[in-house]
């Protein structure tokens, strides 16, 4: 049975992983991810290589799940350490980036900026907080560092 793998549910609780297929991407091809069901939960991690822009969700030296993620840029870099999951929200947008809407207009713009409109963030889709306004979610991944600071992760791995 074909069920979408859920990054949410490797971090914590309990754990349902298959094979998966949606989409295509960009080069054309469909984006698959393959997890696998842990023995023990309790013993399910999720490790994050900055250098080569991918996740890794282990039980000890089992990999269950490797997937590509896009990380902070030299300027606003993803924390560095261990981390544990300490706020979850399926809907977030983001507080700080977004846009601003100008009646038919849509202009980019921070939250905090001083341009006309009705602001609006960015869509963070399950949002997976691991540092004060860090986190993962879901995103378009870029082959080279892209965000501000969180782990961004395909539609398919991050639901």
């Amino acid at each position: 049975m074909l069920l979408r793998s859920s990054f949410l549910i490797a971090l914590c609780g309990p754990f349902i992983f298959t094979s998966c297929e949606t989409s295509p991407v960009a080069g054309g091809g469909t984006y698959r991810v393959t997890a696998y069901k842990p023995h023990d939960p309790s013993k399910v991690v999720v490790k994050v290589s900055l250098s080569k822009e991918n996740i890794y969700v282990m039980e000890g030296d089992r990999c269950l799940m490797a997937v590509a993620c896009s990380v902070g840029i030299p300027s606003k870099p993803t924390p560095r350490g261990h981390f544990t999951i300490y706020r979850k929200e399926e809907d977030k947008r983001s507080g700080s980036y977004g846009f601003r809407v100008q009646g038919d207009r849509v202009v980019p713009a921070e939250a905090g900026s001083n341009i006309p409109g009705r602001y609006v963030g960015y869509p963070m889709g399950f949002w997976c907080e691991f540092a004060p306004a860090y986190g993962f979610h879901q995103g378009f991944v870029h082959p080279t560092p892209r965000t501000h600071g969180c782990i961004r992760l395909h539609g398919e791995a991050a639901p």
